[in-house]
């Protein structure tokens, strides 16, 4: 039986993020090269930790991103779960092509070829909003840097929801929203 109720879009806390890293890792599976290994072994409990780690430390030392939560309401019998998360990051520079220079890289990725990988990936990864930005003619541009719902409620509206809130933060600051996907990296639901 499909679920059935409302799906709200708040601020995520702190102590939310190990949860709404579950969801993210659910959302993606191992189905997104790109979740895969920048969030190694992202399935596992050590991998969790380490994922909820980095998102938190990001949460807290970026002035410029929000991290969004999608919550059920009256799903199940007063309960509220969190079924999604997205990360919008307002860029007025165009992030470093360069992955050491935003990551720890030998901590996060000990294996050599894991980290060539990644490296070349992030610059991939960099590459639209790096040309978003340019485009602005310097206003900067809302990015949505990170989108997943779990999959028991994928189809819902939670991804639109998340999406709707940052366009229209976009909006209200006379900005474009980019929302491209990377390379290798597909959404994880809507």
């Amino acid at each position: 039986m499909r679920p059935t109720g409302t799906i709200e879009v708040a601020l995520l806390a702190d102590e939310e993020v190990p949860t709404s890293f579950q969801v993210l890792s659910k959302s993606f599976g191992h189905d997104a090269p790109f979740v895969d290994i920048y969030f190694p072994d992202h399935d596992t409990v050590s991998g969790q930790a380490q994922g909820s780690k980095r998102l938190t430390q990001w949460k807290q030392t970026s002035a410029d991103s929000t991290f969004l939560k999608a919550v059920t309401r009256g799903f199940q019998e007063g309960q509220d779960h969190i079924i999604g998360l997205a990360i919008w990051t307002y860029m007025r520079e165009a992030p470093p092509p360069e992955l050491d220079k935003v990551e720890d890289v030998e901590e996060v990725w000990p294996d050599k070829d894991d980290r060539k990988y990644m490296t070349r990936l992030w610059r991939d990864y960099v590459i639209p909003r790096t040309q978003a930005i340019k485009d602005s003619c310097g206003k900067g541009v809302y990015v949505l840097e990170m989108l997943a719902v779990h999959p028991d409620y994928q189809r819902l509206g939670a991804g639109a929801a998340l999406v709707k809130w940052g366009t229209q933060a976009a909006d209200e600051h006379g900005l474009k929203p980019a929302c491209g996907a990377a390379p290798g990296l597909r959404t994880g639901g809507s």
